[in-house]
């Protein structure tokens, strides 16, 4: 099973004013990512100490009240997990200006998914697999991204969890593997509509991986909501969960209905009475 994991570009303006985030890119679907690297202490160590390291991006920045694009200079003091410690522009030699700059715009929306620009949204894709950085801003307040630590026997083990827009992160991971060849990176993630799966990586190669196309929020079972026949929505065929139910038809219906009192979550308990 493969999942076409859709990359779209920046836009903004008033065409797209009904599906725009304030910081006006239309609002992807998220992937939340769960890393965890094990191995040699002093590689570990080295690692979280690149992954951390400070910067600064000129970015571009949506005025809400202006309804325009502006530079703004961001600082990383403390970025705890970010792709542009991974490889970036820098790295590729692609000038301030060039990575800067907006993708060109292309009739085609095959040509999209070229990813062939050096413009932030083309490398971005093109290097790490997904459009935007994980790291951690001096102003960011309630940043998704985190990490925590600690010994296990003779190894050190790291954890990052966060989240990308539209799909994992795979080409920056498979850098990020290749610079440390003897530590094996195990990533987990799920998308927001329930697909996702778990690989692990070594010297840059995945040497194991499984996907699912649903995930039941009650019990983990994979692969096992299904759709009723009496209408009733999405079903765990495991455990019976009703958290994705459509609690009216479940109480009309003769296999369900006897699970409303014992399988819908709490925070849908209202509606089941």
């Amino acid at each position: 099973m493969e999942h076409t994991y859709l990359l779209f570009p920046n836009v903004s303006g008033p065409l797209y004013n009904w599906n725009i985030s304030t910081k006006g890119y239309i609002m992807p679907n998220w992937v939340y990512n769960g890393l965890t690297i094990e191995g040699n202490p002093d590689q570990v160590k080295s690692l979280m100490e690149q992954m951390n390291k400070p910067f600064k991006m000129v970015h571009d920045s949506w005025n809400m009240e202006t309804h325009q694009q502006e530079k703004k200079l961001v600082t990383y003091p403390n970025p705890v997990f970010a792709f542009h410690n991974i490889y970036s522009y820098l790295d590729a030699g692609i000038s301030e200006e060039d990575y800067l700059s907006q993708p060109a715009h292309k009739p085609e929306m095959t040509e999209w998914f070229k990813f062939e620009g050096n413009d932030w949204y083309n490398f971005n894709i093109r290097e790490w697999g997904t459009k935007w950085d994980v790291a951690i801003s001096d102003n960011d307040k309630y940043s998704d991204t985190s990490m925590e630590d600690a010994a296990n026997g003779e190894n050190h083990v790291v954890h990052y969890n966060f989240n990308t827009a539209w799909s994992r992160p795979m080409n920056a991971l498979i850098k990020l593997s290749e610079q440390y060849p003897t530590l094996l990176f195990t990533l987990s993630y799920q998308e927001e509509t329930g697909w996702g799966g778990e690989l692990e990586l070594l010297r840059g190669v995945v040497i194991s991986e499984s996907e699912y196309d649903s995930q039941c929020r009650d019990c983990d079972a994979t692969d096992q909501m299904e759709y009723c026949e009496e209408d009733c929505g999405e079903i765990c065929g495991n455990c019976n969960w009703l958290g994705e139910a459509d609690l009216d038809a479940v109480a009309k219906c003769q296999t369900h209905a006897i699970y409303l009192e014992t399988k819908v979550p709490e925070y849908r308990k209202a509606e089941a009475k």
